[in-house]
């Protein structure tokens, strides 16, 4: 299955945020929830949508939600619900488990049965998580304050050989490129502007997020 299908459960104001937005950034949308009524708002604004019930096994095997490299579950209201729908996605072996919580006890709980991350906020983490998710050379992102973000990104084949000069990420995009770290090296400074990047480099940058968007 390719890396731009996912499948997002419960519809929530998280579920259906993301959703929507990830289908808007060019991926392939599979939308899951128990309400009827929830399907049909969101059926013209994602790839499919289905009803079912994601906390039985095999409704969800119904679904091949197997084929899914990375499934979305944003049903928290029911921590039940929510255990045993992520407990049957892990069974049916799904690669990529993510999770919303609304407690950081649950958080725990449900990184122990098997999701692979959880997240505990709502429309705000539910669009930056679509942009993430979207762009898997994005390792992390971290609020410096409600404008700058100091981000994690592996540089990959698009920027292996170049340089800071030749990017021009200050002059082009506005952002300061600060810290470098090369395989097993610890992370350094970077004092060198002419120092050529490797394809498994990751670099960390500063800026705005729109404007991070705009080269990685």
């Amino acid at each position: 299955m390719s890396e731009k299908n996912y499948a997002v459960i419960g519809l929530g104001i998280f579920g259906y945020r993301l959703a929507v937005e990830l289908f808007e950034l060019g991926n392939n949308i599979l939308a899951v929830d128990r309400n009827r009524k929830l399907v049909e708002q969101i059926k013209e604004k994602v790839t499919e949508a289905v009803v079912a019930d994601a906390s039985d096994y095999d409704a969800l095997e119904e679904l091949k939600i197997q084929d899914f490299k990375t499934v979305i579950v944003g049903m928290s209201d029911n921590l039940e619900q929510l255990i045993l729908c992520v407990t049957n996605l892990k069974k049916l072996g799904v690669e990529r488990i993510i999770a919303k919580a609304n407690r950081k006890i649950h958080e725990e709980i449900l990184l122990k049965i098997g999701a692979d991350e959880v997240v505990l906020a709502e429309r705000e983490m539910a669009e930056r998580l679509a942009h993430r998710i979207s762009r898997p050379d994005i390792l992390k992102i971290i609020d410096v304050d409600s404008e700058v973000k100091l981000v994690n990104v592996k540089l990959g084949k698009k920027f292996a050989g170049k340089t800071l000069k030749n990017l021009k990420l200050r002059e082009k995009y506005n952002i300061n490129a600060i810290l470098l770290k090369h395989k097993d090296n610890p992370i350094k400074l970077i004092t060198d502007p002419d120092i050529r990047f490797q394809e498994d480099d990751e670099l960390y940058v500063a800026g705005s997020e729109e404007d991070i968007y705009k080269i990685f």
